[in-house]
């Protein structure tokens, strides 16, 4: 199908983005960047591939991932350290453990209800996947997609997020809630991020709806430590847009997205919905043409660069990656030495777009490399072996 997407595609691209694309930096407090339904059984209808796991497709510019259990019997240990191995951490949803459908009541037509067992089924899900449930795999626990619109009391939403933080207070709780709701949304003290979801607003760093449900939504806050998560659009259907909009217009829907989100200090992550396609002829960013697509990796390079889950994280065996392995002189203006006790490592650079640049193995522990030929800018190295991967940030000044 012609919206068939391979990982090549967001490896190796032509170089049409000017030179100050290289020098840009997200500022530090946007770290983390990801999308929804990496991985949660969603088959997308707009390719001739039968994939439910696209977390290849989005490793190289994503810190996080959207991952959905399904019922609280799920052992989830493979699928989330394949996603680590990646160097992406879980974004998890678990409302499915707690919540159920129990009638048309809900202002969206659905209404949830808290299961009567929901302390059991959450030990009984905890007990099973305690190897991987832990901060260094696990990015945040999403609870609930838009509670308050679909008919979720918030004392059954303060009973989920005060469970889990009891068992997991270093690991971040997460909800995202319909735009219509923000005026009555209630947020627990013990969630970490909130956000809303609004669709189909071209510039939302100007747009006065938006940047008013926004204030509305940080209004809320019930602890002056709590963050914003802001969901961008990166979909596309006919019927979306006014007419005469075309899918490539999404390059700069994200772009103002980002523009938002660098500007604010109160948010800390970007969540794009979604990868994958919902329905056909309802585009996923995969989908979507290809100068949105290097505009989408080019962002999530920017952010990505602020925070490293390879080597901030226990991913790589809960053992110190400055320690496995040394980039030096960084900054460099362009000759650098790689040393590293693994045997047998590959390592492969890329620039921003994540394009290769480089690839080569150590097998001596040392090499020297020299990418004098490259503008200034961030550049990425992987250093892989068997047993682990390890990403690097270098600095080239000019």
């Amino acid at each position: 199908m012609r919206f068939a997407i391979k990982k090549t595609v967001f490896t190796v691209l032509t170089i049409l983005i000017a030179y100050n694309v290289y020098t840009q930096t997200a500022p530090s407090h946007l770290k983390y960047f990801g999308f929804a339904h990496i991985d949660c059984g969603l088959d997308d209808p707009n390719d001739a591939q039968a994939t439910t796991n696209y977390i290849s497709e989005i490793d190289s510019f994503s810190n996080i991932a959207h991952m959905c259990v399904e019922d609280y019997a799920d052992t989830i240990i493979s699928r989330v350290n394949l996603m680590n191995n990646h160097c992406v951490k879980v974004s998890l949803a678990v409302s499915n453990i707690f919540l159920f459908l129990a009638d048309t009541n809900g202002p969206s037509g659905s209404n949830y209800n808290l299961y009567s067992d929901y302390l059991t089924r959450w030990n009984t899900f905890k007990n099973t996947n305690a190897a991987v449930l832990n901060d260094s795999q696990i990015i945040s626990f999403y609870v609930c997609d838009e509670p308050t619109w679909n008919g979720v009391a918030f004392g059954e939403l303060d009973a989920i997020c005060s469970l889990i933080k009891a068992d997991f207070p270093n690991i971040p709780i997460s909800f995202v809630e319909a735009y219509t709701e923000v005026n009555n949304v209630q947020v627990p003290t013990t969630a970490d991020w909130i956000g809303f979801d609004r669709y189909g607003v071209y510039d939302v760093s100007v747009d006065s709806a938006y940047l008013s449900e926004l204030a509305v939504i940080k209004s809320k806050r019930s602890a002056p430590s709590q963050k914003i998560i802001l969901i961008f659009d990166a979909q596309w259907y006919s019927g979306f847009w006014p007419a005469g909009w075309q899918p490539d217009t999404m390059e700069h829907v994200v772009q103002h997205y980002y523009d938002l989100a660098a500007a604010d200090t109160n948010i800390v992550a970007m969540a794009g919905f979604t990868w994958p396609g919902i329905a056909p002829g309802w585009l996923g960013a995969r989908s979507l043409p290809q100068n949105v697509i290097n505009k989408t990796i080019q962002i999530g390079n920017m952010i990505k660069a602020n925070y490293s889950p390879c080597n901030m994280t226990g991913i790589d065996n809960n053992e110190n990656s400055e320690e496995i392995a040394v980039v030096y002189p960084n900054p460099t203006r362009g000759a650098f030495t790689i040393t590293t006790k693994e045997k047998g490592c590959s390592v492969v650079i890329f620039n921003l777009l994540g394009e290769q640049l480089y690839s080569s193995r150590i097998n001596s522990g040392k090499s020297e490399i020299n990418l004098s030929n490259q503008p200034g800018g961030i550049y990425f190295i992987t250093l892989k072996t068997e047993q682990r991967t390890i990403n690097k940030k270098l600095i080239i000044n000019r």
